[in-house]
């Protein structure tokens, strides 16, 4: 299926002046934009503003779900297969939520735990919260606005959780036109519930847009992530691939944002939208090219003899990683070079994937018989690991067992093992 293309939408942004100024003329009751009949069965209908809205069929079999697609649109293709728009503007409380996919797998989300089980809709009700008291949202200089701190915030504190606005199949991007793309995302917007597409609206760009269909596509490519799991179970095709692109979220269509590192109140709340474990140049270019902005943060702005140090610890990082995930004994992985990537990541302020560098440290003690130390380390990578990636992560799954029983976790004594040659059937 394709990655969906997810665009988080931070629901405490203000709103612009005159939001409802982006959104194109319907008129009273004209039909949709797009080309193509209708699907499932459904007929055009006019929405109480205007545009086009479509009436379910009373044959189609109503699940008993906390939430459905209740409006589609005539879908587009392109020689292979219909890509079609699906709104529900009763998910998550009434938030809404818009999707770009292919008929079949509207369904299957439909179908998933996401709009099937009560309890994880209803966990969905107090989500999205407009005000807080730890953050407050004012304009930043050269990026719009943002997220301020107003006291003072530690590892694993819970910032905010908030729904998608827009889910896209990335297939679409591989089979539809960019014409066609950005008509139908236009027209997906137009589908959310009022106070959500005009904060949607309000998001930026960047570099502005020439109109309202311009605008929907630089605001998604600005905000949105890549997803690869959504938690829905899909029969693929040989050769299908797998993502969604969004303005969203895991399993439950909820994105949890927790502080990986110390945030003193007054700061900004930043999110990283790569990789960081990248030499300078390389995050620039993926930045410009994937999202259109430039790199901000302070490594990146730094003069070129911090910025050559910078890039020399990333080199290293990357030597590191390849001994640490060498298990044959000519592997120089130990304790120490644990320790120096801990380090390592520390000078680099990867705070976001400071679990992965204490896991390392975890796995070399626990290999060479030291489960107090492999303990420390461990609890260290729960920690980072549960505010960066939540608790089924694998490396926290991991890290939980190693601290369980270091003694009869698979890393006890391997690296002393491999390197003894202690027994014939020793696996990693």
């Amino acid at each position: 299926m394709g990655p969906l293309y997810l665009a988080w939408l931070f629901p405490a942004l203000g709103l612009a002046k005159d939001p409802l100024s982006y959104l194109p003329d319907f008129g009273s009751c004209k039909s949709s934009s797009l080309i193509g009949g209708g699907i499932l069965g459904h007929e055009a209908a006019c929405s109480p503003d205007g545009g086009s809205i479509w009436e379910e069929d009373a044959n189609q079999t109503v699940l008993t779900t906390p939430a459905r697609w209740r409006f589609s649109t005539p879908c587009m293709e392109n020689g292979k297969r219909e890509f079609c728009i699906y709104a529900s503007p009763d998910f998550a409380n009434g938030r809404g939520i818009m999707m770009l996919t292919t008929p079949q797998r509207a369904g299957e989300v439909e179908r998933s735990h996401v709009f099937t089980a009560p309890e994880v809709y209803a966990a969905m009700t107090n989500l999205n919260a407009e005000t807080s008291d730890r953050w407050r949202v004012e304009a930043v200089p050269g990026k719009g606005m943002g997220l301020i701190a107003t006291r003072n915030l530690q590892v694993g504190d819970h910032i905010m959780s908030t729904t998608p606005s827009v889910m896209i199949d990335y297939d679409v991007f591989y089979e539809l036109e960019p014409q066609q793309i950005h008509q139908m995302q236009g027209e997906g917007i137009s589908y959310l519930p009022e106070r959500h597409r005009n904060i949607f609206l309000n998001l930026s760009t960047h570099d502005g847009a020439e109109d309202y269909n311009s605008r929907v596509n630089k605001i998604i490519l600005t905000n949105a992530f890549d997803i690869d799991n959504t938690g829905v179970v899909e029969k693929k095709e040989e050769g299908e691939r797998e993502s969604w692109y969004t303005v969203f979220p895991e399993k439950t269509f909820t994105h949890n944002i927790h502080a990986v590192r110390p945030i003193a109140a007054g700061e900004e709340i930043t999110v990283s939208y790569i990789d960081p474990v990248l030499p300078r140049q390389e995050r620039l270019q993926r930045l410009d090219t994937s999202w259109h902005f430039p790199c901000s943060c302070s490594l990146c702005a730094q003069n070129e003899h911090q910025r050559a140090a910078s890039d020399a610890r990333i080199a290293q990082i990357e030597e590191l990683r390849a001994q640490f995930r060498d298990y044959e004994p000519t592997s120089q992985a130990t304790p120490a070079m644990g320790e120096l990537m801990v380090s390592l990541f520390q000078q680099e302020r990867l705070w976001s994937s400071m679990y992965e560098a204490y896991t390392y440290a975890a796995l070399e003690y626990n290999g060479a018989g030291e489960p107090w130390l492999a303990s420390k380390s461990a609890r260290l990578a729960i920690q980072h690991g549960l505010a960066a990636g939540g608790p089924k992560d694998s490396d926290v799954l991991a890290m939980q067992a190693l601290v369980k029983d270091p003694w009869a976790h698979w890393s006890w004594m391997l690296r002393t093992k491999r390197r003894m040659n202690w027994g014939s059937n020793v696996e990693a």
